[in-house]
C-alpha cells in the first residue's frame, strides 16, 4: 500500500475559486479546534443551502456557414442563445452552440428530443437555415452550472471572510451581477484587490 503524500504550505493569502457546492468539503480546520471552523460555518452554511440551476447546451454541426453574426439571442424560446464558434475554430467551421439557461423544465429530455427542439427553433428564428444540412449533433447538460437567483435563497457571500487571509472568488459571491463569466471576473479582481491591500 502506497504512503499518502501530505503537503502542507504556509501561505498569507489564499483565494478560493471553487464553486459554492466545492467550498464546504474543501476547508478543513482540523476538526475546528482552532475556530476557524466557527466562523465560517455561516458561509459554508448558506453555501450548502444554495439551490443550482441546470444548463443545457446543443452543439449543432452543418456542412456549411449558416450564420453571419457571433451569436443571436433567441427570445420566447426554450434555447435562448446560439453561438457561431467560427471565431474559436476558424472560418471554415459549421458548429452552432444553442444554449439553455435555468433549464430545468427541458433537461429531463431525452438527448434525441433536446437535439430535435434545438434544430426546430433555430430554423423557426432563421429559417434561411434550412438549405443547410445538420451533419452532427451532441447534448451537454449541466445540472449544477450555476447558482439560484430565485427568491428565498441564501445571501450570496462577500469576498472577504472572517477569516484573516482567506478570500471567495467565483460567481456565487456577492458582485452585483448575476452568474455570469463577468460576476466571476469581477470577484477575482475584488479578491486580488483585497489581498494586495493587505
Amino acid at each position: 500500500m502506497a504512503a499518502s503524500c501530505v503537503q502542507r504550505w504556509n501561505a498569507g493569502a489564499v483565494i478560493s475559486a471553487v464553486p459554492w457546492f466545492a467550498l464546504p468539503d474543501l476547508l478543513d480546520f482540523d476538526g475546528g479546534h482552532d475556530g476557524r471552523a466557527s466562523a465560517l460555518a455561516e458561509t459554508l452554511d448558506r453555501a450548502r443551502a444554495m439551490a443550482s440551476s441546470p444548463v443545457v447546451t446543443v452543439n449543432l454541426w452543418f456542412d456549411r456557414q449558416v450564420m453571419d453574426q457571433p451569436f443571436i439571442g433567441l427570445p420566447g424560446r426554450a434555447m435562448q442563445w446560439v453561438f457561431d464558434t467560427r471565431t474559436v475554430f476558424g472560418d471554415h467551421a459549421s458548429h452552432l452552440s444553442l444554449v439553455a439557461s435555468g433549464a430545468s423544465p427541458i433537461t429531463p429530455l431525452a438527448n434525441p428530443e433536446l437535439i430535435a427542439l434545438a434544430h426546430r427553433e433555430l430554423l423557426d428564428a432563421m429559417p434561411a437555415i434550412r438549405a443547410a444540412k445538420l451533419r452532427r449533433a451532441t447534448v451537454i447538460r449541466e445540472p449544477r452550472a450555476t447558482f439560484s437567483l430565485a427568491a428565498g435563497q441564501p445571501r450570496r457571500p462577500a469576498t472577504v471572510t472572517p477569516i484573516r487571509g482567506l478570500y471567495l472568488a467565483g460567481d456565487w459571491i456577492e458582485t452585483g451581477l448575476p452568474a455570469t463569466i463577468e460576476s466571476a471576473v469581477r470577484s477575482g479582481h475584488r479578491a486580488a484587490e483585497a489581498v494586495l491591500a493587505r
